[in-house]
């Protein structure tokens, strides 16, 4: 009776974990501003590249999100910053956002960022990716 009951623990733990990471991450960036003013400051852009949801009993779940920026101008870009949003796809809320500091992109040069967010484990959500450059 025991071993059965074990058993069935482990089932209905596998099956909630695995009901818990088929919410993820829906693929969609937005390359709005956060005001949503749509405002950038340069020619960079943003690409989603790969996004993986993870769930882990320290840090509950979090989305690992990789993202290419590209300076397609003919001017380098100095100070460059990617700020980078986990959205509620159906509220709009931001769950986490971190600020990326990438430094220098040359004319027709790119960089890749890797983030990792936290989340809801219910929820989906979306990613705004916004390059900034700062300062002078």
């Amino acid at each position: 009776m025991k071993a059965k009951r074990s058993g069935m623990s482990l089932l209905l733990a596998f099956l909630v974990c695995g009901s818990i990471l088929a919410g993820g991450c829906i693929s969609v960036l937005s390359q709005s501003a956060p005001d949503g003013t749509g405002e950038e400051n340069s020619a960079l852009r943003a690409t989603l590249v790969d996004q993986d949801a993870d769930w882990g009993f320290s840090r509950g779940c979090t989305w690992t999100v990789v993202l290419q920026v590209v300076n397609p101008g003919s001017s380098e870009e100095k100070n460059v910053h990617l700020h980078v949003e986990l959205v509620n796809a159906r509220t709009g809320a931001v769950r986490d956002a971190k600020d990326l500091f990438l430094g220098t992109i040359g004319p027709g040069e790119e960089k890749t960022a890797r983030v990792v967010l936290d989340g809801e484990c219910l929820d989906e959500y979306t990613i705004r990716a916004i390059p900034v450059v700062r300062g002078p």
